[in-house]
């Protein structure tokens, strides 16, 4: 989020009692810039930070930029004109839920490999792989509507949206991971009775492990590269008691 000077620092978020903390490879970011749920923060007090010297507008500009081109690498062939409706799709819905871009990318890589055309064998749709109900729900259009169902920035927006309520309802990003993937309604059933199956939980660590690669190519402030000093372990979360049974 951007704040009216212009400035930026970041705060962790606290776990819920679901969980435990262990320490990760590093990331390239600097230390402040990730919350336990990727949101970004600002604070008007904040002084000294690698991207705090660079005025917003051009932060945002580098950010666009390195969207379009992480995703014209990976959907050739489509419509340049997409690659740039996407990113700034992403970009905004993501500072408007508070998420970080690269968990948004993380999920899409995962879900459906940046095939805007995917279909599950459940019947979820395109680069975030929703359910045409849920992507309704999210947007608020009508059944049936033709650019509800075939526009990758309506998947996209609905997709960033329906994680941030996953992540509302479930604090701990893993955990959240989850109820995208499963649906929060079934997740708690497993949760309640202990017993999550391998293939969700693989998914969210799957998502997490491609999060870290993403931030080290596309760090929340485009002059930070890999290579960069590196900031301390950031926390990995692992629902308590998960690990020790699959369903």
């Amino acid at each position: 989020m951007l704040s009216g000077k212009g400035r930026v620092t970041f705060r962790w978020s606290t776990g819920c009692a679901l969980v435990v903390l262990v320490a990760t490879s590093p990331l390239s970011a600097a230390p402040e810039n990730a919350r336990r749920d990727g949101a970004l923060t600002c604070d008007d007090q904040s002084e000294g930070g690698r991207g705090c010297g660079v005025p917003i507008d051009l932060v945002r500009e580098r950010q666009l930029r390195q969207l379009e081109q992480h995703l014209s690498e990976r959907m050739k062939g489509l419509d340049p004109a997409l690659h740039e409706d996407l990113a700034l799709v992403i970009l905004e819905e993501s500072e408007a839920a508070r998420l970080d871009m690269s968990l948004v990318l993380a999920v899409i890589e995962v879900e459906s490999g940046y095939d805007p055309s995917a279909v599950s064998s459940v019947g979820a749709l395109g680069l975030m792989q929703l359910l045409p109900g849920t992507q309704r729900r999210e947007i608020g259009g009508q059944r049936g509507q033709a650019d509800e169902r075939d526009d990758p920035t309506v998947n996209v927006r609905a997709g960033i949206r329906y994680l941030r309520r996953c992540l509302d309802s479930y604090p701990d990003l893993d955990v959240a991971l989850m109820a995208y993937n499963a649906g929060p309604n079934r997740l708690y059933a497993w949760l309640q009775a202990g017993a999550v199956p391998g293939e969700v939980r693989g998914y969210a660590r799957r998502v997490l492990e491609g999060q870290e690669r993403l931030r080290r190519r596309l760090p929340a402030d485009p002059s930070l590269r890999a290579g960069a000093p590196a900031a301390p372990p950031a926390p990995r979360l692992e629902a308590a008691g998960l690990s020790a049974r699959a369903g």
